[in-house]
């Protein structure tokens, strides 16, 4: 009796929903838009390739469902690996009609099925534009990618659809394909648990190349200024960082203080500029007059020059007083 009524209210209970997340990956125009367009409910025409990535958010059930829809050209599929680790599952988009590319085609789903964050994890693929004319049956795309090799080595469950994303009957199928897959990764426990320890272990991985990142940076940027400390002391200059440290000597100082002291430097190597200008003439010895020659009929020695002294001439007597005569030089 008590088994059963645990029954009853399990069934009565609501089911929690689920956040599964979901990559599409393909080629480049093999229709992987027009599919996340198809799955939206939206119309999948006209539409234009993607450049790098962009996510899609939708309810289907009790299932809360994240796609990253990433660009298939060659020089951006390096980045599909960035968001293995937080996908649960796979759906992997095939030009049927693209015979040529066939080839590319194996190439690339190998290199995803065997890449470690993806190993183990459901496959959903999507033959698509079998609208076309041309377009590969199931068999023989299964046969040209080497389909059950792969899955083999890889592990991954899988399952191939045939569909037509810009058609009414594709659509079907495409709904049809999504609940296979929703199911088959709520079925398998382990994958959550998977994803949650992919997710920190390729955050912690991230942080890590972030860091040595800044740190080649860093040493980089010193090399650079220790050359041109080098350089500058060669040519006889100083490099701006020993300015400003010289200048800079207490940060905590007063800018008052900063001003006084700057202005005292100033005034004193002024003082000093002209002190040295003048000193040349300091050294010089001082003379008192100009040395000239006394010449009377005959040569004299030098005397130095100055004002004119007065000579006694020779004594007359002018009536009762006497006076004396002056010859200047």
């Amino acid at each position: 009796m008590e088994n059963c009524w645990n029954f009853i209210r399990h069934c009565g209970r609501p089911e929690r929903s689920r956040k599964v997340t979901l990559a599409i990956l393909g080629l480049d125009n093999a229709g992987k838009t027009a599919t996340v367009r198809s799955i939206q409910g939206e119309n999948p025409e006209d539409v234009s390739p993607t450049v790098g990535f962009s996510a899609v958010d939708l309810k289907r059930g009790h299932y809360d469902v994240s796609i990253f829809d990433l660009g298939g050209g060659e020089r951006i599929r390096d980045i599909w690996k960035h968001y293995f680790s937080e996908s649960h599952g796979v759906i992997f988009v095939v030009d049927s009609s693209d015979v040529q590319r066939m080839e590319e085609t194996k190439d690339t789903l190998s290199k995803v099925l065997r890449h470690p964050r993806i190993t183990g994890k459901p496959v959903l693929l999507l033959a698509n534009k079998q609208d076309r004319d041309g377009a590969l049956h199931e068999a023989d795309i299964i046969d040209r990618l080497s389909l059950e090799k792969l899955v083999l080595q890889s592990k991954c469950r899988c399952k191939i659809v045939p569909c037509s994303a810009v058609k009414a009957s594709g659509k079907k199928a495409i709904q049809n394909g999504l609940k296979w897959l929703l199911k088959t990764v709520a079925m398998d426990s382990d994958i959550s648990e998977r994803v949650q320890n992919d997710t920190a272990e390729q955050k912690e991985q991230e942080e890590k190349d972030r860091r040595e990142r800044s740190e080649r940076v860093r040493q980089a940027r010193e090399e650079r200024e220790r050359r041109e400390r080098e350089e500058a002391e060669q040519e006889g200059k100083t490099s701006e960082p020993e300015k400003e440290e010289s200048i800079t000597a207490n940060p905590f100082q007063p800018i008052g203080d900063i001003i006084s002291e700057m202005v005292m430097k100033k005034t004193e190597s002024k003082d000093s500029a002209e002190k040295t200008a003048q000193a040349p003439a300091d050294h010089s010895p001082k003379r008192k007059g100009k040395l000239c020659f006394w010449r009377k009929n005959k040569v004299g020695p030098l005397i130095p020059a100055g004002p004119a002294k007065a000579r006694r001439g020779p004594k007359t007597w002018f009536g009762w007083f006497r006076c004396n005569v002056v010859t200047p030089l």
